[in-house]
């Protein structure tokens, strides 16, 4: 962004990205063919959309208004970037590649919008996402290192036999 945005367009640009997060964790988990790693990008999108109507409570609160949030100029328009680059639409390493990216710049996102909110339910819920990013960040970077260390994985239905060892 080359300007600096108000509350109220970061609430904005926060919905938007929160939309385009849900779709690309959807986009992700239709990819995968073994329910219990789909399953992981199912509730990250669900996840997703669960900020997405917090921050559409927290802007209706802040404008009065039951409408969407104006178009932001500028780009990009979410926080994490915009939609997903059609060179890596088809591949499941540069989709996790570009995920950990994009929940990074989220995190950072939210956490510079905290700094600068001047009501606290504002901040809080702005500090709250960039925590949330982050550990969306963390957890997808380890996702990635296993995806990286057995692709197969992801695409076989086959699991290997667990045996419990606790209590």
């Amino acid at each position: 962004m080359d300007r600096t945005l108000t509350s109220v367009e970061v609430v904005g640009m926060a919905i938007r990205s929160e939309e385009d997060a849900a779709k690309f964790y959807g986009h992700i988990s239709r990819m995968i063919e073994n329910d219990l790693v789909r399953a992981k990008y199912e509730h990250l999108a669900r996840e997703e959309a669960g900020h997405r109507k917090m921050l559409v409570s927290l802007y209706k609160e802040m404008t009065g208004s039951e409408g969407s949030p104006e178009t932001i100029p500028g780009d990009p328009q979410t926080a994490e970037g915009g939609p997903i680059p059609e060179d890596i639409a088809d591949s499941l390493e540069g989709l996790l590649r570009l995920a950990v990216k994009r929940e990074q710049k989220a995190h950072e996102f939210y956490g510079r919008a905290a700094e600068r909110a001047k009501d606290l339910s504002g901040r809080r819920i702005l500090e709250y996402l960039s925590d949330v990013e982050k550990g969306h960040q963390e957890m997808l970077e380890k996702e990635l290192a296993a995806y990286l260390r057995d692709k197969d994985w992801y695409v076989d239905q086959v699991y290997p036999v667990m045996t419990h060892v606790g209590p």
